[in-house]
């Protein structure tokens, strides 16, 4: 199931998910799978795994030119195209995003997205780890509920490679290393991932993982220089996420190609017994959250 490349971690121990050493200088790219791309320098929204997820989003969809139809979920690409995304026919795609309003954004939920509409290409970024969890402690996004499913960010990977067209390729991100309930998010782990291929039935074959480690980052809070490195999945088990930044110190990415055998989309199984870490950082905050509404609400 996992599938990485053959950069040289050695000298990356398990506990250094972020470094405070700064280098001499500032690569302007990184490399994913043998190819250099160039880090996202734009700044909104930038300090942290936005910072090589975009180019890779980019990059997956410069591959895909003429593989139509296209869906997006999760609003992230319009943030950063340009004209260059014109030229490449990077605009014409279907997107979906539950909560954010604007142009040609289309607001339903992911799994209400209609099981005969197929896609060519499917590209995520930076939304599944959020699927079935409560809001985000500023509230700028989801919704406040009782309870989450811890699993919903598998069953949301399920359900894309469900939307794809025989051949039809996906591109997702999400955080990984430490299993961590964040509230608002999901950080994977390997034994949470291994769940789409022995749990949801996504075939062995069909699900490629490679993953990427924040090994420095520039002092200050907007728009870090970073430097990110490809790297083993073992030497990120104590990878912790980042919720001073609200953002990944390290991530799996996805790349899912859908198979001619036939496969059944189930979200009705019932969640698995994993060990999950709470972020107590973020517990705190929701408690926080919570007095403030009561005290608005007298």
């Amino acid at each position: 199931m996992v599938d990485i490349g053959q950069t040289d971690t050695s000298h990356v121990s398990a506990s250094s998910s972020f470094l405070t050493n700064q280098p001499r200088s500032w690569n302007r790219h990184f490399t994913y799978q043998g190819r250099q791309l160039f880090y996202n320098r734009i700044a909104f929204n930038n300090s942290a795994e936005r910072a090589v997820e975009v180019p890779l989003a980019f990059d997956f969809l410069a591959q895909q030119v003429g593989k139509e139809p296209i869906l997006e979920v999760g609003n992230v690409l319009q943030h950063y195209e340009n004209a260059l995304s014109d030229s490449l026919g990077l605009r014409h795609r279907h997107i979906v995003d539950k909560f954010e309003v604007g142009s040609g954004i289309e607001n339903i939920d992911i799994f209400d997205i209609q099981p005969s509409k197929k896609y060519q290409t499917v590209v995520c970024i930076s939304t599944v780890e959020h699927v079935g969890q409560n809001c985000d402690p500023l509230g700028n996004f989801g919704e406040q509920q009782k309870s989450s499913d811890l699993e919903a960010p598998l069953k949301a990977i399920a359900k894309l490679y469900d939307l794809l067209e025989d051949g039809g390729r996906a591109l997702i991100t999400l955080p990984f290393g430490k299993l961590i309930d964040g509230g608002w998010y999901v950080q994977a782990s390997t034994a949470y991932l291994d769940l789409l291929v022995t749990k949801y039935g996504l075939p062995d074959d069909a699900v490629s993982t490679t993953f990427l480690q924040c090994i420095a980052r520039e002092r200050k809070w907007i728009n870090p220089r970073q430097h990110w490195i490809e790297t083993a999945p073992e030497l990120l088990a104590n990878a912790r996420y980042d919720d001073l930044r609200s953002g990944a110190r390290a991530i799996a990415v996805l790349e899912l190609t859908r198979a001619t055998q036939p496969f059944t989309l189930d979200l009705t199984i019932p969640p698995t017994t994993l060990d999950y870490t709470r972020s107590i950082l973020t517990q705190n905050m929701f408690f926080m959250l919570g007095q403030i509404q009561r005290l608005v609400r007298r």
